[in-house]
């Protein structure tokens, strides 16, 4: 029943954060402001959700932060990748040894996020218990779904399963492949 109760506060403080910080969005500071609120909640109901002091929670929060950084950047990196792929792929017979360096780039990318997404969970394990670790995710995953409906992401207020329009940036042409003629039937 605490668990309810403490689920549920977090989500009453979430929404209240989500609406401050929309409030902030439009004057253009709600950024910076989000993330820093959202780190306040996180800090202050990680200790009560997981059933450990303060001290871990901070380990935990510094282990979060040290990896951060160098995930935002991988991730960076990719987005300008897939940008060059898609501006290479535009042209009319694009360079092969292009698109594939620009694949291995890509992969080099997801290999090396997936390598710190697994240093970063075994140093977490090493900090927690087993069932505070499954805590941990478990806390993690429900506070950013909450973070997401809150900002308007994925699951947000248009809620699962409902179509957003797309409006594309600019018109695009689609390639159209046709098959090569058949040979003519023997006679």
């Amino acid at each position: 029943m605490s668990r309810k109760i403490l689920l549920g506060f977090l989500g009453l403080m979430l929404a209240w954060l989500g609406a401050a910080s929309w409030a902030g969005a439009q004057s253009g500071q709600a950024g910076g402001r989000f993330q820093d609120r959202f780190q306040e909640v996180k800090r202050s109901q990680l200790g009560p959700a997981l059933g450990v002091d303060q001290a871990t929670v901070d380990r935990l929060l510094q282990i979060e932060q040290r990896y951060k950084p160098m995930r935002q950047q991988l991730i960076s990196q990719s987005k300008a990748e897939f940008q060059r792929l898609q501006q290479v792929m535009q042209q009319p017979n694009p360079s092969e040894q292009e698109v594939r360096n620009i694949l291995a780039n890509v992969k080099r990318n997801q290999r090396e996020i997936e390598a710190l997404k697994q240093r970063q969970d075994d140093e977490e394990m090493a900090v927690l218990s087993p069932v505070q670790y499954a805590r941990y995710i478990l806390y993690n995953w429900s506070l950013m779904k909450e973070a997401r409906s809150v900002r308007g992401g994925p699951g947000g207020p248009t809620g699962p399963g409902k179509a957003v329009p797309m409006t594309p940036q600019e018109p695009r042409e689609i390639p159209v492949y046709r098959p090569l003629p058949a040979a003519p039937p023997p006679q």
